[in-house]
């Protein structure tokens, strides 16, 4: 028997066990309805777990430090003099970083915590048949859900940038691209494939605020949207 027949039998019997133990507990439990982005994430990590706990968990940087290291410095020194002479650059560039991994990206926040109310905003210009169907709203952490007839969800969250907080996005089977979004930069998340949702994010550091919008859109669809993200002041 060979390495990969192995681990496919070890794997196997893993989670058949795994079944057997919580076989009481699931028969009483109502089934759960999954995201197709959901589904498709644990597709991959059933086909190959430990590959993909090694993608995870492997930053980008580590496979390709050196030869960025000069592009780096020279970065740093630009970066340098934008800051000394920009309010504006240097609060962005203090308050949250963007960190690279091979199947994600993270923004990690490290601005002071606020206790301000958490603004009212919603989508303006939705696409044919979405409307609203959830607001949840946490302590510098809003949601938005939207759901149309063929029951397909679209989120609109948004957050302080503040320690303690971050964001998560999956690059596997992604087109990722820098985009602007009302003056504001962020990225675009295009995803390749029909089961999983594309995603745009934008952070305006004018209102303290990162704004994502997930959803089964096109290109033009989700640009569309997240331009008509307004503050609703009422």
């Amino acid at each position: 028997m060979t390495d990969e027949e192995v681990d496919k039998l070890m794997r196997r019997i893993l989670l058949d066990a795994l079944q057997l133990e919580w076989a009481d507990y699931l028969k009483n439990t109502s089934p759960v309805e999954t995201s197709k982005q959901y589904r498709y994430a644990m597709q991959k990590m059933l086909a190959d777990p430990l590959a993909w706990y090694r993608k995870e968990t492997r930053p980008i940087w580590k496979k390709s430090l050196q030869v960025v290291a000069s592009i780096v410095m020279a970065f740093t020194i630009a970066l340098g003099s934008l800051m000394a002479a920009s309010p504006t650059v240097r609060a962005a560039v203090l308050q949250w970083v963007r960190e690279w991994y091979d199947t994600h990206i993270v923004y990690q926040y490290s601005g002071e915590a606020t206790q301000a109310e958490m603004p009212q905003y919603q989508i303006a210009d939705l696409p044919e048949g979405y409307v609203e169907i959830d607001r949840s709203e946490l302590p510098g952490y809003v949601s938005v859900t939207y759901q149309n007839a063929d029951e397909e969800i679209l989120y609109l969250d948004y957050s302080f940038i503040q320690q303690g907080a971050a964001s998560d996005f999956v690059t596997d089977s992604m087109e990722v691209s820098e985009i602007t979004v009302n003056g504001c930069h962020g990225q675009l998340f295009l995803s390749k494939t029909p089961e999983q949702t594309s995603a745009i994010t934008w952070i305006d550091v004018d209102k303290n605020l990162q704004f994502t919008v997930d959803g089964f859109l096109n290109e033009t669809e989700i640009l569309n949207v997240a331009e008509s993200v307004f503050w609703n002041k009422k």
